[in-house]
């Protein structure tokens, strides 16, 4: 199926975009009919309400969390050979940075994590991201590798430019990395994405050591978490993507 097709469905799948249509269609519905159906329009406004309300979208993130923290020691027990970084995504405008593409602010988490990883465990790092849509611009993978070896002063052995996708994450840095015999590796990136990141990995054939980042969790309760906030629904929607990208992966790969 071809990219475009596959982001805009995912686009109108996801909140904000599912629940506004819905609730211009109650609206249209609701005055067509001369105010019977309100359910119609009521439903996704409500949905749309509890999404935005932070203990709802923590509890939808750690729903997706499915695999805790890094323990340093399984490295030494495990030994893996490699650290793998996944791309998060970039930032198509950068001004400050003299720069019309840099990385985002999901991608510079799991590169900050890496070099910490790397320092750690002196293991070599590839990272892996290309163009999900084709443009002039550098591959993801590159602008990764720039900030690691400028910004955290930490060199990057491999990359990998030309996966879209999780799956391809996956398939690509495998034959990277099997032509210098590494299967065992340690997969950084986000917490919510680990659970699709690790699966794919290991369907390729991969020993994998999560280390997620990224966390999202809640140490004390207070009456923001009751308030509905814009940063939740982006939460919640991040939650429910991971929900879909795990349906859809359950069924195309």
């Amino acid at each position: 199926m071809d990219i475009w097709i596959i982001y805009l469905v995912k686009t109108l799948l996801l909140p904000v975009a599912s629940l506004l249509l819905l609730s211009c269609y109650g609206c249209f519905y609701v005055i067509k009919n001369k105010g019977k159906g309100r359910w119609i329009l009521i439903v996704p406004l409500l949905s749309l309400l509890l999404l935005s309300i932070p203990i709802v979208a923590s509890s939808l993130a750690k729903w997706q969390q499915q695999y805790s923290a890094l323990d340093l020691a399984v490295i030494d027990k495990i030994k893996p050979q490699a650290i793998v970084v996944l791309g998060g995504g970039v930032k198509k405008f950068a001004p400050e940075y003299n720069s019309l593409t840099t990385i985002n602010s999901r991608t510079l988490l799991r590169l900050r994590y890496a070099a910490y990883l790397a320092r750690k465990s002196k293991l070599p790092i590839l990272v892996s991201g290309g163009k999900v849509f084709e443009s002039r611009d550098e591959s993801e993978a590159s602008l990764m590798a720039s900030v690691l070896s400028k910004e955290f002063n930490t060199p990057v052995q491999w990359l990998e430019p030309l996966s879209r996708n999780t799956a391809e994450n996956a398939s690509y840095s495998q034959r990277v990395l099997a032509k210098n015999k590494i299967n065992r590796i340690i997969l950084v990136t986000a917490a919510m994405h680990m659970g699709r990141a690790v699966a794919q990995f290991k369907g390729v054939g991969m020993i994998v050591v999560p280390a997620a980042t990224g966390f999202v969790s809640i140490s004390k309760l207070d009456l923001f978490h009751f308030l509905p906030s814009a940063r939740a629904l982006e939460m919640s929607s991040m939650a429910i993507h991971e929900w879909l990208g795990q349906q859809w992966y359950s069924l195309r790969y």
